[in-house]
């Protein structure tokens, strides 16, 4: 802690307090008052994000702007620093009538009664439309991008949108994190058994990213939670999209995603294909040293992914009245991931003269199923705010383990060494049911205060078998220490309860405390082993650790700036591949088992956020401290039984601390739009017998500029800079995409071309440096690509048909969030 308090980025974050401390003192006038309220469509009792919020003061036959707001996305709204006196209130959004009322304010804080408005026909028809959604925007508890201003993931997955998130990493596994941590991945606020891989990004509407979660969130989110909100049609009638795209390496896609709203009733339907033969390469380059004797292991690894996956989707929302809303989906994923592999190897001696060699080949052919089935039930009440949310799904998968495997070992002479060639199959499957039940209730006490609590269920069942057998004459034996075969149950159960009220001075705070019982039960078929754990238990007597409390205060320093403070506790829990013993993957030298004597990690974490902006530029600057207890960690030593073999298991480690200051900015000027990130932290790793520490940052910077024609360009930069491992470190990753886009039919349909890795520079390298022994590892996930799109609108499109001529004498409306 001495070290934190010595150290400059320490220093900044007191700097950056006392500045916004300082500017602080510059608001609360006196005699002003705070409006809020809500905008909510008539039809569907749901929020109208980004409606245009105005406050008119009237003189003479003039009228005068006083105030002015954006609705956020659930159409709350708030004017700040308003002066007593009568105006008149105008809220206006594309395609619904205008409302207007005379107002009078005379109080501190004053909230409006919700505005409803009404869709107008008549300007569906009438209005040229050529806004758009702001690129992202920023408060205290989260930040959310729009995936619309994302160019170089049309026609993607979700893996290839996050790369350009900022605070988001995505390592060579395809796995995201913040700021370090494990992240968990939410679809529509539900968690999901997919990965980034198979999720399309054409289905995704936006990114939302909470790094520092409350009480309200699964105490599982230690890495903070990504939640991707999928598209859903706000307009009344039917419409669609349509898209189709083509690249090198066998790459292609195509989407069809098509809405009807009508009334009380919206359905829609999602689908998606994908498939790419991705050629990649990867590299093992180890030295040896024994008593000064050297030696040299190297291998070289041809790899070729042949993917193919579909995602349907179709869900159904029936609002009876403006109290109630029910929402039924289902979905289904299914396709091939395989990944086939040829392998080179060589042991040299300090002469670098080849000892023995061979090569190793996997052929798989492995393919998966993901079905799933929610229901949702949202009430509201007369009082404004109180609510009352259901959410429930039930998901299964099904993922096939079948591989052959063929090994050649030859002595320096090329003559076969015994017991090869050696030929192996992989056999089995792996199935899992997920189940989630969560009640969340809202109860405002006031036009201040409001209380939050909820109950959560969460079930998952894994069943699995991987089976590996090894052909002796002819006949394949099952081999049990090379092989998993088992049942493993997790459980969490959860209840919250979280306060939050509005002080004086533009001051509001936020407490809650969560308490989560949760276990993980696994049995071996081989031997009846058992593993796992429980938290609380009487055993470990450990009370305290199911508990998870969350606080948070801001203050508002004026209408653009906010300070805030947040403190949280969460727990990152093994999961079945840190704990079933057995081998986990296919390198000769390299292989990775289980450990069942790993317990849950637990993270402490504070956050000091300053958002502001000014004019076009908008900064969110974050100081954090993060604290893990016990952190999960891979281990790697040689084997007890050949040396020559390096063996990585998980161990709990003493700690992992990390502070820094992570700060994005978003400037928009006219046809300019930037968005930026740089993290820069001091990261230390510490097990009982070793740490490693390091001064490093990740930096992204996304550039896009519309050209006339209605061509928009961006390109994306980004760069990892190196980074420590408990025994080594990952060497610097630095990638550039970039992406063009022409639009037409007044701005619903487009084609696109994009360019993934410019330089071909995308790769993972990571340096074991122990003792006696030196690797470098390198692996990659993609290589460059090329991809031409193209996206078209499908059916009523606000009268893009019309011949232009048809529209001379019709008012334009440029609506820019």
């Amino acid at each position: 802690m001495n070290y934190f308090i010595k150290s400059p980025i320490f220093t900044v974050l007191l700097l950056l307090t006392s500045l916004s401390a300082a500017l602080g003192q510059k608001v609360s006038p006196k005699n002003t008052s705070e409006l809020t309220g809500q905008v909510l469509d008539i039809s569907n009792n749901k929020g109208l994000s980004f409606a245009s919020v105005t406050l008119l003061k009237k003189e003479g036959e003039k009228t005068q702007l006083t105030a002015g707001a954006t609705a956020d996305e659930n159409g709350n709204f708030k004017l700040s620093n308003v002066p007593l006196g009568e105006f008149v209130l105008r809220v206006s959004f594309i395609s619904y009538k205008t409302f207007e009322k005379a107002i009078k304010v005379e109080q501190s804080h004053q909230n409006i009664e919700t505005i409803l408005l009404s869709p107008d026909a008549n300007v569906l028809q009438e209005v040229q439309v050529k806004g758009e959604k702001d690129a992202a925007s920023f408060n205290m508890d989260k930040r959310v991008f729009s995936v619309g201003k994302n160019l170089t993931s049309i026609g993607g997955t979700a893996e290839a949108l996050l790369k350009s998130v900022p605070s988001v990493s995505i390592d060579e596994t395809g796995s995201a994190s913040i700021r370090n941590l494990a992240t968990t991945i939410y679809i529509n606020g539900k968690p999901t058994q997919l990965t980034l891989a198979q999720i399309p990004a054409n289905q995704i509407e936006s990114v939302e990213v909470v790094s520092n979660p409350s009480a309200r969130y699964d105490a599982s989110t230690s890495g903070g939670i990504i939640n991707l909100v999928l598209k859903k049609n706000r307009e009344a009638g039917y419409n669609g999209m349509a898209s189709l795209g083509l690249g090198n390496n066998g790459r292609y896609d195509a989407s069809l995603n098509l809405d009807y709203h009508q009334n009380k009733w919206t359905f829609n339907v999602l689908y998606n294909l994908n498939a790419t033969k991705n050629p990649l390469t990867g590299y093992v380059d180890r030295t040896t040293t024994n008593r000064g004797i050297m030696s040299y292991f190297q291998q070289n690894t041809d790899i070729n992914q042949d993917n193919t996956f579909q995602n349907g989707r179709i869900s159904t929302e029936f609002s009876p009245n403006k109290y109630n809303t029910f929402t039924l989906a289902g979905n289904l994923v299914g396709g091939s991931y395989n990944t086939f592999t040829n392998q080179s190897y060589a042991y040299k001696d300090a002469q670098n003269k080849v000892l023995s060699s061979g090569t190793r080949t996997t052929v798989p052919a492995n393919n998966y199923t993901n079905f799933g089935i929610e229901f949702d039930w949202k009430k509201s009440f007369a009082q404004k705010g109180k609510e009352l949310s259901l959410m429930t799904s039930f998901t299964k998968n099904t993922i096939s383990n079948a591989a052959d495997w063929l090994t050649t070992s030859l002595n320096a002479d090329n003559t076969s060494m015994d017991g090869y060639p050696e030929i192996d199959k992989i056999t089995g499957s792996q199935a899992g049911s997920q189940y989630l039940f969560q009640l969340d209730y809202t109860k405002p006490i006031n036009d201040f205060t409001k209380i939050e609590m909820g109950i959560r269920s969460f079930n998952y069942t894994r069943d699995i078998q991987y089976l590996f057998n090894k052909k002796n004459n002819d006949t394949y034996t099952l081999l049990e220490g090379y092989s998993q075969d088992g049942v493993i149950k997790e459980s969490v159960n959860a209840a919250y309860f979280m306060y939050s009220t509005k002080l004086k001075r533009n001051y509001s705070i936020q407490g809650g405390l969560r308490f989560e019982e949760s276990f993980l039960h696994g049995n071996s078929r081989f031997d009846g082993a058992t593993f796992g754990y429980d938290y609380p238990s009487a055993q470990n007597g450990d009370w305290i650790k199911a508990f998870f409390p969350s606080f948070s205060i801001s203050k508002k320093l004026g209408n653009d700036s906010e300070l805030g403070l947040s403190l949280g506790r969460k727990v990152g829990r093994p999961n079945f591949r840190h704990l079933f013993v057995g081998i986990q993957a296919n390198d000769k030298q390299n292989i990775t088992v289980g450990n069942p004597k790993v317990q849950p990690e637990f993270v402490n974490s504070v956050e000091l956020s300053y958002n502001t902006s000014w004019g076009h530029l908008s900064w969110l600057a974050t100081g954090y401290y993060i604290y893990e207890d016990h952190t999960i960690k891979p281990f790697t030593q040689a084997s007890s039984t050949d040396s020559t073999i390096l063996v990585t298991t998980f161990i709990n480690t003493k700690a992992d601390i990390q502070y820094g200051i992570d700060n994005t900015l978003k400037l928009n000027l006219g046809n300019l739009s930037v968005l930026g990130n740089i993290n820069a932290y001091h990261f230390l790793i510490q097990s009982v017998t070793q740490q490693n520490e390091m001064f490093t940052y990740r930096a992204k910077l996304n550039i896009s500029y519309k050209f006339p024609k209605d061509i928009v360009a961006q390109i994306n930069l980004n760069r990892d800079a190196k980074s420590p491992t408990l025994q080594g470190y990952r060497k610097p990753i630095e990638a550039a995409d970039f992406a063009i886009k022409k639009m037409f039919m007044n701005n619903r349909a487009s084609i696109a071309f994009a360019v993934n890795d410019i330089f071909n520079s995308r790769q993972y390298i990571t340096v074991y440096d122990q003792g006696n022994i030196m690797q470098s590892t390198m692996n990659r996930r993609e290589v460059r690509f090329y991809k031409l799109t193209i996206q078209l609108p499908i059916g009523q499109a606000n009268s893009f048909f019309k011949k232009k001529s048809q529209n001379v004498n019709k008012p334009d409306i440029d609506f820019s969030n």
